[in-house]
């Protein structure tokens, strides 16, 4: 039978997805890090990595998938951001060896600045996080900043229509069609901009398989 959840319930959950807190927060990041698999590894693909790239990912969870994305080529530098303590200290006990070879790295950032110097990184990406950007053309606009010329952005997020059919997005998520997605970043000046959808089967809360449409987009800087 079907957990039935108060709405206080529901704020709770909400609440963790966005910023993970706490030994909660430690399980969110690792049912998180489940259910996103398909999305990251999708995300990380149209990257197409190249050897000795730098890399930056905003809003990185516990990088349980890190690993991953350094298989894709030799010599990768990754950077990862992340607004949550918690998500930083479960990330840098996770990839504790990659820190030791200086591959990896993780800054706690407020949301809207990056801690990085103009045009530092080839290739950026974030999964599942639009859905909490303050001020997502601002973002955008600092994103830029910090990429290289003809870098790569990739942003993936899950389908309006899907996401609405959660009970607790209704608490501190903006959802996003993908035409919205599309302007917002050709206004902070990247170009190039291509879409593309994808669709997985996920287990819900319940423990049922759901089928989720997600929407890859891709940007040049």
């Amino acid at each position: 039978m079907e957990h039935q959840y108060t709405e206080a319930d529901l704020i709770k959950i909400a609440q963790q997805l966005a910023c993970p807190q706490g030994d909660h927060g430690i399980k969110t990041g690792e049912v998180m890090n489940i259910s996103n698999a398909g999305m990251t590894q999708a995300a990380i693909n149209l990257l197409q990595l190249k050897g000795a790239e730098s890399v930056l990912e905003i809003g990185h969870g516990n990088g349980g998938h890190i690993a991953y994305l350094l298989n894709q080529a030799n010599e990768l530098k990754y950077h990862g951001v992340d607004i949550s303590p918690t998500m930083i200290t479960e990330a840098e006990r996770i990839n504790l060896d990659f820190i030791g070879r200086n591959s990896v790295s993780f800054s706690l950032t407020d949301g809207l600045n990056l801690p990085f110097s103009n045009q530092s990184f080839e290739k950026v990406f974030s999964v599942n996080t639009l859905y909490f950007w303050k001020n997502p053309q601002q973002y955008l606009k600092e994103i830029f900043r910090v990429m290289k010329p003809k870098g790569t952005l990739i942003i993936a997020f899950a389908d309006k229509m899907f996401m609405e059919s959660l009970p607790f997005t209704k608490y501190g998520f903006t959802l996003y069609e993908k035409q919205t997605v599309m302007d917002i970043v050709k206004n902070a000046a990247f170009n190039q901009i291509e879409y593309f959808q994808k669709s997985e089967q996920i287990k819900s809360s319940a423990g049922n398989l759901v089928n989720r449409t997600y929407h890859l987009l891709s940007a040049k800087a």
